[in-house]
This record gives C-alpha cells, sequence and structure tokens, in this order.
C-alpha cells in the first residue's frame, strides 16, 4: 500500500468521522514527514493517525519495498548523500545515476582496507577508457536501504582528485529500484 494511498484513506476517515478542522479542499501530498496540505497550503501535521508517525511513517513495515536517503548537498545538481560500507565507514557520494558500478576513491578503499580481487577496463562519461580494481565489500547503505555483498570499482589515483575526494553510487546498488530524487531526499522504490 502505497504512502499516497494511506494518505488519501487517512483524509478520507477523518471527513467520514466529521473532524471539523480537516478542510474539504485538503490534498494528500508525497513529501517527507506525516502531514496533509489543505487548499491555503498550510501544512497540517497527522502525527499520530500516522503509522510510525512523523519522518519515519515514509519507511513503514506496510511498505518494505520503499526507502529514501537524505541528500546532503548537491554537487552541480547531483546529489551528494552518505554511504555506508561495511556497516561501519561512512563517506560523502554522489547518487550518479549515469554509473553502472559504485566506484569508490583509493583513499576510500584504504580506510576500508579492501584490496583488489580483479581488473576491469570502462569507459567513463568523457568517453576515456580506463582501468579500476574490483573488490567485494559486505554492505552497502545509504539511508534505510541496505544492499548486501557488492562489487565496488576502485578508481585509479589520477582520477581521485577529478572526484572530488567522493565516490560515486552506481547501478549496482539501487538498480533493482526506481529512483526519484526530490529536492530534500531521494526515495527508493522496489520494482515488482
Amino acid at each position: 500500500m502505497g504512502l499516497k494511498y494511506m494518505k488519501r484513506n487517512i483524509v478520507a476517515l477523518l471527513a467520514i468521522i466529521g473532524l471539523a478542522w480537516v478542510p474539504a479542499g485538503a490534498i494528500a501530498q508525497e513529501d517527507p514527514g506525516c502531514f496533509m496540505v489543505d487548499s491555503e497550503g498550510n501544512a497540517i501535521d497527522l502525527g499520530p493517525l500516522c503509522p510510525g508517525g512523523g519522518e519515519d511513517s515514509l519507511a513503514l513495515p506496510s511498505n518494505p519495498g520503499f526507502f529514501q536517503a537524505s541528500i546532503k548537498r548537491r554537487l552541480g545538481g547531483v546529489p551528494v548523500v552518505d554511504v555506508v560500507f561495511n556497516g561501519s565507514e561512512s563517506f560523502e557520494m554522489l547518487l550518479d545515476t549515469g554509473a553502472s558500478v559504485t566506484l569508490i576513491t583509493p583513499g576510500m578503499a584504504k580506510a576500508l582496507n579492501l584490496e583488489t580481487s580483479r581488473e576491469l577496463e570502462t569507459t567513463v562519461a568523457s568517453g576515456d577508457s580506463i582501468t579500476v580494481g574490483v573488490a567485494k565489500v559486505s554492505s552497502i547503505q545509504t539511508g534505510n536501504l541496505i544492499v548486501g555483498q557488492s562489487e565496488v570499482a576502485i578508481a585509479p589515483e589520477k582520477a581521485e582528485e577529478g572526484l572530488g575526494g567522493m565516490g560515486l553510487l552506481g547501478q549496482n546498488f539501487f538498480g533493482n529500484y526506481d529512483v526519484t530524487i526530490k529536492e530534500n531526499h531521494v526515495e527508493f522504490r522496489k520494482r515488482s
């Protein structure tokens, strides 16, 4: 059951039980939190009426295929999110919808004590072909979405400066999800 559907049911329930404070022109919305917006644009906090209440209401067990991550800032318009590897080491990374694989910097690989298991020839956005090392991590997490056992590419030393010290969170992390980039967060919906 989707968040939008749930909020519409809540509005309908409130109208049925006759709570006068809910204006007839109220609309449901998809922004984070548990509230609705009335016809004048005022937010009405639904608090305890939403399962889980507040900000956590978007990641309910009733909707286990929905996840989100906060956007810290944007770099050239690309969202920057916190990413945790192996359940312990956190790094800022660019959420790159054009990257087929998650790419980390040599500094990140060193912090994670990763060893390259093989090398891979790949083409980057500029069209240049580069050789990257490949290593395995036990998990990758952003927000409340965790993907286990994944391969990551390790950028060559000379590329670290061009990446601004940040890696790229790529399709091997979120490729099974529909991704919606909002103003302050990214939503991941599991495909059926």
